[in-house]
């Protein structure tokens, strides 16, 4: 059986890869930053450089850190959900909501919490939360 001859798996995969590189992405800015401003996380980073060991905290740094860290902790549990979701069966035009909804949401969030923007980073968050939470009710209730 072909999985990604069904649209709605198509339409799955391909948000999740674009929820992937997303994530890459905010992981690559936070190295940007580092070394652009000298940075690092570890002591054998500082090494591998010759810079002297430094406990400073840069705010950018953070910032794109605390990005790439929520990333991690609300798109990798919607793998989960919208895989599971996407087996229930759903209306591709539904289904189609809540991923290009959950991925615009995440896309505006991270350009948000870039340029420091509220109270929009909160309000996109939220978007992508109450999505997710969705496809959560939708799929124990198809499931229970």
């Amino acid at each position: 059986m072909d999985l990604l001859s069904d649209p709605n798996m198509r339409l799955l995969a391909t948000v999740n890869i674009l929820l992937v590189v997303l994530m890459m992405t905010a992981g690559n800015y936070t190295s940007v930053l580092r070394l652009r401003r000298k940075i690092f996380a570890t002591p054998e980073d500082y090494k591998v450089t010759r810079l002297p060991v430094t406990h400073a905290r840069d705010e950018e740094v953070e910032r794109a850190r605390r990005m790439h860290q929520n990333h991690v902790e609300n798109v990798l549990p919607f793998f989960a959900v919208s895989f599971f979701y996407t087996l229930t069966n759903p209306s591709h035009v539904i289904l189609a909501i809540f991923l290009w909804g959950f991925l615009a949401a995440r896309t505006l969030y991270s350009l948000c919490y870039a340029l420091a923007l509220q109270p929009y980073r909160t309000v996109l968050f939220t978007v992508g939360s109450v999505l997710m939470f969705a496809m959560a009710v939708l799929t124990l209730t198809t499931v229970l």
